[in-house]
């Protein structure tokens, strides 16, 4: 099942960069003057980085089986678009100052610049993904950044001017995907697996926020036929405790606890010293 949700996050981020990279085809590439040109790369870089996004946040919502929301992926392009153009602007800057094509400018420069655009993706991402917090967030996607801006210039560099920047980007996105999957799983201490079905599940983080279940559009996984907020769990003073929000009633679980909560079940899986 883990090695489900890295495959889902890698895919939809690639095919949101690969898709990013044609998109950006169609802003103009050529400028009079370093301003010029800095607001060009910045207009590229947003829309490419508004298209991984979009992938990023696709993956969360099929993970969690979430219906379609038109609002979430309007906010996950805003924030993309803007992280990119930040990162692009300031790439094309700082490259401005320097030798081009030198070897400080376009693997360091560049590929810090990259991170910094996947640290400000990151960051947006941990209010979507449960108990990924902040930090985990900025740090996933500052290192999934870096590692896939190098790999992104690697590929420009030995393959055709369109199809180095296509597979780069897709690089790129998968990249972040798979970092953020990465340090989620790398920092939990218990998590909570929704069991749809054979062959079917889905795990998801216990942390300090409650991690909500029910039919509403603000639960953070989607079970239909429950109320909205049916159920939440939370790890807190080292318990794993769960809310029955439909008649009050709070159990202690501890690893291996099962739960039937409508069309589902849940399993807790915790470290010993969270199982108490």
């Amino acid at each position: 099942m883990k090695h489900r949700k890295k495959w889902l996050f890698f895919a939809c981020a690639a095919a949101g960069g690969a898709a990013g990279a044609l998109l950006a085809e169609l802003v103009p590439n050529q400028g009079q003057g370093t301003l010029e040109v800095a607001v060009k790369v910045a207009l590229w870089s947003a829309v490419a980085s508004a298209c991984i996004t979009a992938g990023l946040f696709a993956a969360g919502e099929r993970h969690l089986r979430r219906p379609f929301c038109a609002a979430v992926y309007r906010r996950a392009l805003l924030v993309g678009a803007l992280a990119g153009a930040i990162a692009g602007f300031a790439a094309q800057s700082v490259y401005a100052y320097f030798q081009p094509g030198s070897l400080w400018v376009d693997v360091f420069i560049r590929s810090f610049c990259w991170g910094v655009m996947g640290a400000i993706l990151g960051a947006r991402l941990s209010a979507a993904v449960p108990n990924l917090g902040l930090g985990r967030g900025v740090l996933a996607g500052g290192l999934g950044g870096v590692l896939g801006g190098l790999s992104f210039l690697v590929a420009c560099l030995l393959l055709p001017e369109l199809l180095g920047r296509v597979v780069g980007l897709a690089i790129l996105g998968g990249a972040l995907g798979l970092a953020v999957v990465a340090i989620e799983e790398a920092f939990r201490s218990a998590s909570l697996e929704v069991i749809w079905g054979p062959g079917e599940a889905t795990e998801v983080t216990i942390g300090a926020s409650p991690v909500y279940l029910g039919g509403g559009s603000v639960d953070h996984v989607f079970v239909r036929g429950l109320p909205a907020r049916a159920l939440s769990v939370v790890l807190a003073g080292g318990r794993i405790l769960c809310t029955n929000h439909t008649n009050g009633i709070e159990n202690q679980l501890k690893d291996g606890s099962r739960i039937r909560a409508g069309v589902v079940e849940l399993v807790v899986h915790a470290k010993t010293a969270t199982a108490k």
